[in-house]
């Protein structure tokens, strides 16, 4: 909970009111508060955030986003004044364990980290161990065209990126930075290792702080004069988007910067995110930074000004230290406050204890570091906090191995530790002489580095190439050459960046020591499931390959643990199920599985049994869930991931990663669709609008099935301007963001062909408001067809015996805008729907209802109206499937007819003549009201119908109906009277609407009364 909402929450419980109705926006005096009343909510506040807070404080702060400004503000300067803990005596360090942290202290939850021979945290702790060097000499194509020899740390598959993950199309993925791409790839994987959903991080209004360099793919771009300023490549070489795309993709609605201050970027992404989470601004924030070389003009540019190693090394703090060498790198942590963290039962990797910025000021040069300054931040930050430097286990410096940088960090350093006024003995440690100097993203390689060492109690040795600088005085640091184990006494740890046109920064972080939660004995024996997802099927493979591998590793049983972990991820598109009950049995399983994977079989879908194994009714049910994606009651039932084995650790998503470059070949060129005509026929033009989209976006044919869904195309604004151009001057009003209001291709080729059919004309009414007779199928089952109207949740709505969509006229646009989808029936008989008299029956018409009503749902219920026959067929699905139906609504319906039932309807022309004054105008003065919203079923199929409804008596099925109920009746109804009303009310718990002076046709006679009930009930207010 952020500062606003607990102070939403202090306003709430001072005033007797419901935190909904509390105005963060209004005068905080409008609320009712007196001056008893500010005098005791500056108590409550006072209390809860532990700062000072009077009533005048409250009323000059004016409203309650003033005032959680001020709180956060006061809440920065507390932590900025107190160090660690308002108990802490100033000129002492806090060597606390976790009970002795405050809540609001910032700590890091997960990470993720690629660097040169380093693909995870995994394989970067091991590379920082070996401590032999990962640089080498590039094997990128072109680099080497005029004769240049570069030596650098590089990742592998730079040039390569999972774009269908991050719904992003080819077209434009060939256009990214790979910075961007790399980025996003971290910032999942970092999502990943802290074992939060998505949902949660939104919930928290999480922060976006990256950090790259200038990135140089642009001058790829720039080589191909076509595309050089192409829709796309403008967004994917700007740095903006860094941070951009990472809030776009997930949702997130809290601070998103990219920031640029060279090699000290990632420490000043990580200052701004603890601050920006101190103030309130978020709860979570993701710090990211990458440096990825497209060219090699960088290297040719440190080879020019002398700046690089000759050799190729980074020899830091060493007589043979001659020059950085660049490298690639990526990486991502996740941070929130420990209060969040332990509610949410997260592992902690560690606690940022302080951060500093500064900058050189005038020094001998805008690229000379300045010890001065650099000592000047050290001193003050440590002054600032009280730290002790008997508590400080080492320094993880910035160490570039240059001439000059070196020795200088070595003054500012020892500087900055003399003016403490102590003796001290403290280890130095440096990362670039392993993976190169990574520039704006050295900063985090260190800080994981550090985070890492708390994770494994371990001080890896100093990676030094040959003998310490001889002119650089060390005076109580050391170099440690061999692994060391953490220290007991000593809990905190720096980082040092340094910028190279003088911005400065430097980070304290704290270790936390390693606690699990205790929970109950883990159940012996017992069949668990093991669940894995993916967007496509060579990742799913990849994941069960990876979890096979890992838990070969690991040793012991840990099944448990591994199973819990595996369902705090996402299900996404594809996924599945095994059972096991010890571990020989999951390696089997997990064997078969990839077998099966590879060989193209069908996915496995919620097992009950396998092998012989069965999974308990509480392990369906949370599978169950699992599968319909509802994450947030699936963590619900799952222990806290701080309970379970800390080394069990399951894998990061495995990227489906393919090419994505314009480097001139054939293949990559990417040139502007030829948009073509409009197809006489859905079908047809369907396939022209795969075609379309295939070429504008730079899919194959083959991976755009027609129901392949519009939101996952990538498709954004000018593209959508693009694909719908052809079209304008049939549908004029067919607008790019209306696009998006269509599920698939399929939908909306139907809805392209739907426009103008009534007048022949060019423009005409968007089927998405208002239906024409002439609405063509969006899909066809086996007895009924469907129209689609609108997006957003599904909501079906079943019409009378021989009329059309237009009956619900009133309806469609009105749920349309409240965010609905609205699909409606064409009986067989009806329009162009076909009729089988040999298979025709209300029971199947409803099962074929209900099966449609089943591929719509995607494993939730939709909410059901039926008027009349559609009532009928209604009332039969709530009986016999309920999982289906999330509300019912009846209109004009009955259980049971007698054989009068079709003299009765006779009198339906004499009642909408009644109203005749009020439809003519929704009809646009139409006279015949009857064939405006009939459907040309023949007499011949008409009997069928009232045959079957003679028959219809579902009076004994109503007790059976569980679901929430709406009953609409008219009084003056001429088909259905009070008696067979009253037998429908027999429904348990059904809310009743009788309408007085209307009949049969209250949706379209009462609509704005009908419509303004039936929101309220879909909405699960009181009706009645």
């Amino acid at each position: 909970m952020d500062v606003k909402e607990r102070l939403v929450a202090l306003f709430a419980e001072a005033l007797l009111a419901e935190s909904d109705d509390i105005g963060t926006d209004v005068e905080i005096a409008s609320l009712g508060v007196d001056s008893i009343l500010a005098a005791q909510l500056g108590r409550l506040i006072s209390h809860g955030f532990n700062i000072a807070v009077t009533p005048t404080d409250l009323y000059e702060c004016v409203t309650i986003d003033g005032l959680a400004v001020h709180v956060g503000r006061c809440l920065a300067d507390k932590w900025r004044q107190s160090g660690f803990g308002s108990d802490t005596p100033r000129g002492t360090v806090a060597v606390l364990g976790d009970e002795g942290l405050d809540d609001d202290r910032i700590v890091v939850v997960g990470m993720a980290a690629r660097f040169a021979g380093c693909d995870g945290l995994d394989a970067y702790w091991d590379a920082i161990m070996d401590g032999a060097s990962r640089l080498k000499v590039a094997e990128r194509r072109g680099w080497h065209d005029d004769g240049g020899v570069y030596v650098g740390g590089f990742l592998t598959g730079h040039d390569s990126f999972d774009a269908g993950f991050f719904r992003i199309s080819p077209n434009e993925a060939r256009y990214m930075d790979p910075q961007q791409r790399l980025l996003m790839q971290s910032v999942q994987h970092a999502i990943d290792d802290s074992y939060l959903g998505a949902d949660e991080l939104r919930e928290l209004q999480c922060g976006v702080f990256a950090a790259s360099l200038p990135g140089d793919y642009k001058f790829v771009v720039a080589r191909q004069p076509g595309q050089a300023f192409s829709t796309h490549s403008f967004l994917g070489n700007a740095a903006s988007t860094l941070s951009g795309r990472i809030s776009y993709f997930y949702d997130f609605n809290g601070p998103s910067l990219t920031l640029d201050t060279a090699c000290s970027s990632s420490l000043s992404a990580l200052h701004e995110a603890c601050l920006n989470i101190q103030a309130g601004q978020c709860g979570a924030a993701v710090v990211a930074a990458a440096s990825v070389f497209s060219t090699p003009e960088l290297f040719r540019f440190a080879q020019r000004s002398g700046m690089s190693s000759p050799t190729g090394r980074c020899a830091a703090f060493s007589n043979d230290a001659d020059g950085f060498t660049p490298a690639e790198g990526c990486a991502a942590i996740i941070l929130m406050r420990l209060g969040e963290a332990r509610v949410r039962g997260l592992r902690v990797y560690g606690a940022i204890a302080a951060t500093g910025l500064n900058h050189d000021g005038k020094s001998n040069g805008l690229m000379a570091p300045n010890a001065r300054s650099q000592s000047a931040l050290i001193r003050g930050l440590y002054q600032r906090h009280g730290v002790n430097l008997d508590g400080l286990a080492y320094v993880e410096t910035h160490g570039t191995g240059t001439h000059l940088g070196d020795p200088i960090e070595m003054r500012g350093l020892t500087g900055a530790f003399r003016d403490c006024g102590k003796d001290y003995t403290c280890l130095l440690g440096t990362v670039k002489p392993v993976i190169g100097h990574t520039l704006v993203c050295s900063g985090l390689a260190s800080l994981i580095k550090v985070l890492l060492s708390f994770r494994h109690e371990a001080i890896p040795p100093f990676p030094l190439l040959g003998k310490p600088n001889e002119l650089i005085d060390f005076a109580g640091f050391r170099m440690n050459p061999d692994p060391l184990p953490w220290p007991k006494d000593k809990t905190l740890c720096a980082v040092s960046a340094f910028g190279f046109t003088g911005s400065n920064g430097h980070v304290l972080l704290q270790k936390i020591p390693a606690t699990m939660l205790e929970v109950p004995a883990r159940p012996a024996g017992e069949a668990l499931p093991f669940c894995f997802s993916a967007q496509s099927r060579n990742s799913l493979i990849a994941s069960v390959m990876q979890l096979r591998d890992d838990i070969a590793a690991l040793g012991k049983d840990v099944l448990y643990d591994v199973s819990q972990l595996l369902l705090r991820r996402p299900c996404y598109g594809l996924h599945c199920v095994v059972v096991a009950a010890d571990m020989s049995g999951l390696r089997l399983a997990l064997d078969q599985l990839v077998q099966e994977l590879r060989a193209g079989d069908a996915l496995r879908d919620v097992p009950l049994a396998m092998c012989g194994l069965s999974l308990s009714e509480a392990m369906v049910s949370l599978v169950t869930l699992w599968c319909a994606g509802k994450q947030e009651q699936v963590r619900s039932q799952l222990l806290p991931v701080a309970s379970l084995d800390p080394d069990v650790r399951i894998p990061v998503y495995p990227f489906d990663g393919r090419r994505y470059w314009l480097d001139g070949d054939a293949q990559d060129e990417v040139a502007d669709p030829v948009m073509r005509s409009l197809e006489p026929s859905s079908d047809a033009l369907v396939e022209t609008l795969r075609v379309a989209v295939a070429e504008l976006l730079g899919f194959s044919r083959d991976e755009l099935p027609v129901d392949v869904l519009i939101e996952d195309l990538g498709l954004d604004s000018l593209s959508a301007l693009k694909l719908l151009s052809p079209y304008r001057e049939r549908c004029p009003g067919l607008q790019a963001h209306d696009l998006f209001k269509y599920r698939t291709l399929a939908d909306l080729g139907a809805a392209i062909v739907a426009y103008g059919v009534d007048d022949g004309a060019g423009g005409g009414t968007s089927p998405e408001v208002a239906p024409g007779r002439g609405s063509s199928p969006v899909v066809s089952g086996p007895m009924a067809q469907w129209l689609s109207y609108g997006e957003g949740r599904p909501i079906v709505l079943t019409p009378p015996l021989n009329t059309g969509a237009e009956a619900w006229t009133q309806q469609i646009a009105m749920l349309a805008q409240s965010g609905r989808r609205v699909l409606i029936p064409i009986y067989p008989g009806h329009k162009e729907c076909p009729f089988d008299a040999s298979t025709f029956s209300l029971e199947e018409l409803a099962e074929d209802i209900a099966i449609f009503m089943g591929q719509q749902a995607r494993n939730d219920a939709i909410d059901l109206v039926g008027w009349s026959l559609g009532g009928c067929l209604s009332c039969l699905i709530a009986i016999n499937h309920p999982d289906l139906v999330r509300s019912l609504t009846l209109v004009s319906t009955a259980p049971s007819f007698n054989e009068d039932v079709f003299d009765n309807t006779l009198d339906l022309h004499d009642e909408l003549n009644a109203h005749k004054d009020i439809l003519e105008v929704v009809f646009d003065g139409a006279e015949d009201l009857i064939a405006k919203i009939g459907a040309g079923a023949s007499m011949n199929v008409l009997r069928y119908y009232y045959n079957a409804l003679v028959r219809f008596d579902i009076n004994a099925g109503l007790g059976k109906i569980s679901m929430p109920v709406l009953l609409a009746h008219g009084q003056d109804d001429c088909v259905i009277d009070d008696a067979a009303f009253s037998r429908l009310s027999c429904i348990p718990g059904a809310s009743r609407l009788v309408v007085k002076g209307h009949g049969h046709f209250i949706p379209l006679t009462a609509s704005r009364f009908f419509n303004t009930h039936l929101l309220r009930f879909l909405n699960r207010e009181f009706v009645g």
